[in-house]
């Protein structure tokens, strides 16, 4: 028999078996989700198939200690939801759960009992996690009593080094031969294909520099030199597409470019004029550290903020 549950802006049915509860569907309007620990008595065990599918105003998600189970599609398709709670316990995952979830940026694990225990020394481990889901494609990874451990992470790393050594080209027939009845499309189209292989690489390479917990130093030249290597300047340009278009309103990303030595003397004044008039604020702050890093701009510089 299905169940209504309903608390101000958190509602949902469930159904209840073996006396525990499971969420079937999210019928809550809040933007932060916050499934009970119980309901009169009962554990909330599981999250049910679809249970949330195509909800796009949910951008936050707090699971309770007493959940085993996340079943298929759960998250699906959740185009708002970008962070979520979880204990550090083994939970069964199901079949896409956070499939085409694009903004999926922390999946935070707490510990059991405290859920404030692993909130800020876990930050960077929960943007690793995220990406399992969805920018490394490795559900052998959704490991929560294993997430953040060195073993964990050197296994992250590993296919993250696989993706990054497989030829950009990799892939593009079996996607020519499924989408026959779009034969022309940019999707069926080999240099298009190729640049979303290594905007793909991009996003990874400038996750796993940001959020560099036990980083061996030979993966951190590789995700170096692979940035280097298709910056502003280069035949293939996607590190600077990526961040102007995808973070262009974040520091830290401009603070890694100059780090890495993607963005240089030689290639700055490019940087600047691609920026247009959107990203104004940035620009003061690239200028900023031009001038710090290099010295004094030139009559080009001057006149940057208003191109």
């Amino acid at each position: 028999m299905i169940r209504e549950w309903e608390e101000e802006e958190q509602a949902f049915q469930y159904e209840v078996t073996d006396g525990a509860a499971r969420l079937l569907q999210w019928k809550g309007r809040a933007l932060a989700a916050v499934v009970p620990q119980e309901i009169n008595g009962m554990p909330v065990t599981a999250i049910g198939r679809k249970a949330f599918l195509s909800n796009k105003k949910v951008q936050e998600v707090y699971l309770p200690e007493s959940i085993t189970e996340i079943d298929d599609w759960a998250f699906a398709y959740c185009s708002s939801l970008i962070s979520v709670r979880v204990p550090r316990r083994n939970i069964v995952f199901g079949k896409g759960v956070f499939f085409e979830c694009g903004k999926l940026d922390r999946l935070l694990v707490y510990a059991q009992e405290n859920v404030e225990a692993d909130n800020g020394a876990n930050e960077e481990t929960a943007r690793l996690l995220a990406a399992v889901v969805y920018k490394l494609d490795a559900p052998y990874l959704l490991d929560l009593m294993e997430a953040g451990s060195a073993q964990w992470i050197e296994k992250w790393d590993a296919k993250l080094l696989q993706i990054l050594h497989t030829p950009d080209r990799e892939g593009f027939s079996k996607t020519l031969l499924c989408g026959e009845e779009d034969y022309g499309s940019k999707e069926n189209n080999l240099d298009y294909f190729m640049s979303q292989k290594r905007r793909g690489k991009v996003r990874l390479a400038l996750l796993r520099l940001l959020s560099d917990r036990e980083l061996p130093e030979n993966i951190r030249h590789i995700l170096t030199n692979y940035l280097k290597e298709h910056t502003k300047g280069c035949a293939n340009e996607e590190t600077w597409q990526v961040v102007k278009e995808e973070y262009g309103t974040e520091k830290r990303y401009y603070d890694l470019l100059l780090e890495t030595g993607a963005l240089t003397e030689k290639n700055f004044d490019a940087v600047l004029c691609d920026m247009g008039c959107e990203l104004a604020e940035m620009k003061a702050y690239l200028l900023q550290k031009k001038e710090e890093r290099f010295g004094s701009g030139s009559f080009f510089d001057s006149l940057s903020l208003e191109l």
